[in-house]
């Protein structure tokens, strides 16, 4: 590496820290001291507008990023800055409408390293050369804005994909967006970003010898991250793009959302009328952008988060030094009053969202002096798995409480009736702290499930100590497939088995086990459970990692209900004979039944993120065997279902 920056991180770092240092393949830089990088809340478009034409200077610096508080740990990085300004991660912003002319320059201010910058070009394109850049030089890119939408730029000192760039110029990416001519520009840019360092064996300084990684969102890491305030009924429209190399399954508390449109960074496709996805989870790969648009009918407070549990977990908070305050303390600033209550810990893609009442809005009431009474008992069952404990939920029948260490993987399924208020209590026998997301029901604030989050001013939800209870009441308003979950140490609490299956169903239109097949994929265990594993947990199908075969007929539809709730991984689920896909109708997406022209016959294939449900409609012609498989995208585990057709 070159001395320059070697010496100016040496010179920046963290009390307490030895600040982490970058590998040999940094570029040796022209200027001797790294600069402080600005977080970039997309608002302020970039660059100098005059007839038609937008003039944009950019160059490459490096710099320290300060994810979290200011005088917080940071990290180093490449960035993108507009010349004569601080970098930004994420870089400035290329805002234009529609038909707009764009010079951009990009200067490479490196000694021994090209840069190669992508995305600065007119949209939708097929391919990207790139702009290639030679050490100590400048290059302009001249285009037309030819097609609106939300498009990124990113850079790399190599001939790596945007998945595949290494953590100091991991933040070398910036948004793009072209609006159409008249159109409102009150929508707000997101970009994710993730900062990863691999473990330096060869190096003898401690804080090397692990990997190191944060997670941003416009260069912020919650509870950091932009705070949202908005006024019941207001529209809120959002655009999201993903710039690292990992996927993201982006969910939100409380409410649907529609998804306008979804793209690869070079091109979008726009959704319209009933065509547009309605969601709570929509799964984003690496490079990939999307628009939605959603209206917060209830007053509290909410997030929007990555459904990753690692990647809004402690372990993508930066370390700090020993003589710093608690990790309580380090994290009171999650949300709650503060002192009020032990806070979540959270960390890297979250959002906190405060909806305020409308004027006039009468308060609804969340008690039910006739609500359906559930006891749910969060419980621990000693080297379930291996010498690892397994964590599960048990429904309480009767007066009597069930033994302490039974659990069930995943828990019982909870079929609730649209419309019936339902009264949960919730009693943690865990050693630890716990909570329970209704995942994707329209909910009040205060049960939602993050502890010192939801919930309304002065009506905050605690976290359920050890030993001790908390009520959850709601009344579910549309039926469909759920999810019910931790919400408390998830990537170790959902992993080992806090998960289960909710279905709420018409009054008059019961649950019918013989037609409704819920397939549930969870965590088969803590993520070192089994090491070929790394850190992710196994997967487990409906609690078992070779379950029954699917008994059916020919002729009789049946509805499958497909639940994606391991903290890890993307899961994909197929229906195949030897002659290739069967066909399924899909009918409901995170339990909200589909428009009609979404529901077409299509190949029995569908990849799911964390905190994903899809049902689907299906007829067998004839009778035979199918193999249902349920397997990782990426390489990992496959478990393959039987499926008898008779």
């Amino acid at each position: 590496m070159a001395a320059a920056f070697t010496n100016s991180l040496t010179a920046q770092t963290t009390p307490g820290r030895a600040q982490l240092t970058a590998s040999a393949a940094v570029p040796e830089a022209v200027a001797t001291s790294p600069a402080r990088i600005a977080p970039n809340d997309n608002r302020r478009p970039a660059g100098r507008f005059h007839k038609g034409v937008l003039t944009l200077h950019l160059e490459v610096r490096e710099g320290l990023l300060f994810p979290e508080e200011q005088g917080g740990p940071s990290v180093p990085a490449l960035a993108f800055a507009e010349i004569g300004r601080a970098p930004e991660v994420p870089g400035p912003l290329v805002r234009v409408r529609q038909g707009t002319e764009i010079r951009v320059s990009v200067r490479n201010p490196f000694r021994d390293s090209v840069i190669t910058v992508y995305g600065l070009q007119a949209h939708p394109a097929t391919q990207d050369t790139g702009l290639r850049i030679p050490p100590g030089a400048t290059r302009e890119a001249r285009f037309q804005a030819e097609s609106p939408g939300t498009y990124h730029y990113w850079g790399t000192t190599g001939s790596r994909g945007i998945e595949d760039r290494k953590w100091f110029e991991s933040q070398l990416s910036g948004a793009f967006i072209v609006d159409p001519p008249n159109a409102p520009t009150d929508d707000r840019v997101f970009v994710i970003g993730d900062w990863f360092r691999p473990a330096d064996s060869s190096r003898s300084d401690a804080s090397l010898l692990k990997d190191a990684e944060t997670m941003v969102i416009n260069g912020r890491s919650w509870p950091h991250t932009e705070r949202f305030f908005f006024n019941q009924g207001d529209s809120v429209r959002w655009r999201w793009i993903n710039t690292t190399g990992v996927a993201h399954p982006m969910h939100l508390h409380g409410f649907y959302f529609h998804v306008e449109s979804r793209g690869d960074g070079r091109s979008e496709q726009v959704y319209r009328g009933d065509a547009r996805p309605f969601v709570v989870t929509n799964l984003m790969l690496p490079g990939e952008t999307m628009g939605i648009a959603w209206v917060p009918e209830r007053e509290g407070n909410w997030v929007f988060h990555c459904h990753f549990a690692f990647h809004v977990s402690h372990h993508v908070a930066l370390a700090r030094p020993s003589s710093a305050a608690s990790p309580a303390a380090m994290h009171a600033p999650h949300g709650g009053p503060a002192g009020s209550h032990a806070p979540h810990q959270m960390a890297g893609l979250v959002l906190g969202i405060t909806v305020r009442p409308a004027p006039g809005a009468r308060r609804v009431e969340i008690t039910a002096p006739r609500a359906r009474d559930i006891r749910l008992l969060a419980q621990i069952a000693p080297r379930r798995f291996g010498k690892f404990s397994g964590f599960g939920y048990v429904v309480q029948q009767g007066a009597a409480a069930p033994a302490r260490d039974s659990v069930m993987i995943p828990g019982p399924m909870l079929v609730l009736r649209r419309g019936e208020p339902v009264r949960v209590t919730v009693v943690n026998n865990l050693p630890e702290a716990t909570a329970v997301h209704w995942h994707g029901i329209e909910l009040e604030s205060f049960p939602d499930g993050v502890p010192g989050w939801s919930g309304v001013p002065g009506r905050i939800m605690p976290p359920i100590a050890p030993a001790d209870s908390f009520v959850a009441e709601f009344v579910p308003p549309r039926t469909g497939t759920f999810i019910y979950h931790t919400h408390s140490n998830e990537q170790l609490q959902m992993g080992s088995g806090l998960y289960g299956a909710l279905l709420v169903v018409d009054p008059d239109r019961p649950y019918d086990p013989a037609t409704d097949k819920v397939i549930m994929v969870g965590g088969g265990g803590p993520a070192d459970s089994l090491p070929q594993f790394g850190f992710q947990s196994p997967g487990l199908v409906n609690g078992s990692p070779a379950p029954p075969p699917l008994e059916l007929r020919a002729g009789t539809s049946y509805r499958f209900r497909f639940i994606n709730i391991n903290p890890d991984w993307r899961v994909i689920f197929s229906l195949m004979s030897d002659a290739g896909f069967a066909s399924w109708r899909p009918v409901a997406k995170d339990g909200a039944d589909l428009p009609a022209p979404q529901r077409i016959e299509r190949p029995a294939y569908l990849l799911t993120g964390p905190g994903e449900t899809a049902d689907f409609e299906f007829t067998p012609a004839t009778r035979g065997e199918l193999r249902l498989e349920v397997k990782t995208m990426v390489p990992g585990w496959i478990i393959p279902i039987v499926v008898r057709v008779r």
